[in-house]
């Protein structure tokens, strides 16, 4: 049934007269006529009764009345339901972030940005850097921000950001005695590492490589998948670790933990956003450019 038919018979039936509903449509009144026929035609009955002076809606024009109201009104509704729909789907970017960069720093950036574009919708994963990059590879996520090694050619890769890492361990007299520690100490240190497929432990371990050192001969005391639960450890004494700086500056400030150094060794790791194609919705290309802005993106 098409809608324009029904809606041109309220008219008609609302007005009281052709006339009346034409000057409404911005139709001619034979035009208006023939949207009846079409009507009474297709339900092979009479709708409207005329006279000379005015017309009537017969028993079938009633309910059909009364039906026109509830499709129209129906219409509607659902063509304004879909605009909605799509424009959240518009304004909505779903970031995905390893649990240190999404935990301590993405959600500065969204904030920044929800102040600049307040209708946006940022929906926000945290994993570890293999999930993170799978996710996107599934288009699951709009934009990844990890850090590492550049992700392979399958994806386009910015470089926003270089994150030093610092070595930490309680804050204890015994530690605070030993600020400096030697590449022979390393094998014989308690070390408690993030698990195997995060960022920070790729980069921790490309560090000890390059230097010389095996990674089967380091003291790994525990392994755990969260940075909070290894500043738990850290603090309660089993052990020392190496994580970004950006997640342990409160403990470092609060004294909680204490800073170390090995000798000759630096770490860092570099954070790039992530996303695959070079086209996307105007809402989530201006959130990698900001992502990639040198002013205030990466905070």
């Amino acid at each position: 049934m098409n809608l324009k038919l029904l809606q041109a018979f309220i008219a008609i039936a609302d007005a009281g007269s052709f006339s009346k509903a034409a000057e409404r449509l911005f139709i001619s009144q034979p035009a208006l006529s023939q949207n009846v026929k079409q009507l009474e035609a297709h339900f092979k009955t009479t709708l409207i009764r005329r006279d000379s002076h005015k017309f009537s809606l017969t028993k079938a024009g009633h309910i059909l009345y009364q039906h026109a109201l509830q499709l129209t009104a129906a219409s509607a509704s659902m063509e304004e339901a879909m605009r909605t729909l799509q424009s959240d789907c518009d304004q909505l970017v779903s970031v995905g972030a390893t649990s240190v960069i999404g935990g301590y720093a993405v959600p500065c950036s969204i904030f920044i940005f929800k102040q600049k574009y307040p209708n946006a919708s940022i929906k926000l994963k945290l994993g570890n850097r293999r999930q993170i990059l799978e996710d996107l590879r599934s288009d699951l996520l709009d934009i990844g921000i990890v850090e590492g090694d550049r992700p392979d050619t399958a994806f386009n890769a910015d470089e926003i950001h270089t994150e030093e890492m610092i070595i930490v361990a309680p804050n204890s007299e015994s530690w605070r005695k030993q600020p400096q520690l030697s590449l022979k100490d390393v094998p014989t240190v308690p070390l408690i590492m993030r698990e195997e497929g995060s960022a920070t432990r790729w980069a921790v371990e490309q560090v000890f490589r390059q230097a010389g050192i095996n990674l089967r001969q380091l003291n790994i005391v525990l392994e755990l998948n969260s940075v909070d639960s290894i500043k738990a450890a850290v603090e309660a004494g089993h052990g020392i670790s190496i994580l970004p700086r950006i997640a342990v500056k409160k403990e470092l400030y609060n004294k909680a933990l204490c800073s170390l150094k090995i000798d000759l060794l630096s770490f860092s790791q570099r954070i790039y956003v992530v996303y695959k194609g070079k086209t996307h919705r105007p809402i989530t290309a201006k959130f990698i450019k900001l992502m990639k802005s040198a002013a205030n993106g990466f905070c």
